[in-house]
């Protein structure tokens, strides 16, 4: 199915779900708290490594965010403007209202909680696998970089 391609400005209505397709599908949380920069707030990331070596990995972690939000904040505007121009870009009103209502009624939050569910299961029943893998490209890169 292709894009709308709506270029003209949406319409009060379409605005209003526009914002409401952003929470509902937790997106304007991520907008909010700037989540596209969370991989450098963890082991190896760039905010993450700026702190005292000896600050505990919890406190690290948490100062890393609270730092991005700091540096975010001014221009988190820009990433409200894309995600809401590219939503009203990407769908209709009608599809827009249609995803809304189901994102509202019981199958849709139903679907939404599975959604998490699975993801996190999926991780944890993963994450040994995801380990050994990582090592795997760490000697894989290691050997590339003598040769």
């Amino acid at each position: 199915m292709p894009s709308a391609l709506n270029v003209e400005p949406p319409s009060p209505a379409k605005a209003k779900l526009i914002g409401e397709f952003l929470r509902l599908t937790g997106l304007q949380k991520r907008i909010d708290e700037g989540a596209v920069f969370d991989r450098f707030c963890r082991p190896g990331g760039a905010v993450f490594a700026a702190l005292p070596a000896d600050t505990p990995y919890g406190k690290a972690f948490t100062a890393a965010k609270a730092a991005v939000k700091a540096a975010y904040d001014a221009h988190r505007i820009i990433w409200q403007r894309a995600y809401d121009d590219h939503v009203h870009w990407e769908f209709e009103e009608d599809e827009l209202r249609q995803i809304v209502s189901f994102l509202n009624s019981a199958a849709g939050k139903r679907y939404q909680e599975a959604l998490w569910a699975m993801d996190a299961y999926i991780a944890t029943n993963t994450e040994p696998l995801v380990e050994q893998i990582v090592r795997k490209a760490c000697v894989i890169a290691a050997a590339q970089g003598r040769s």
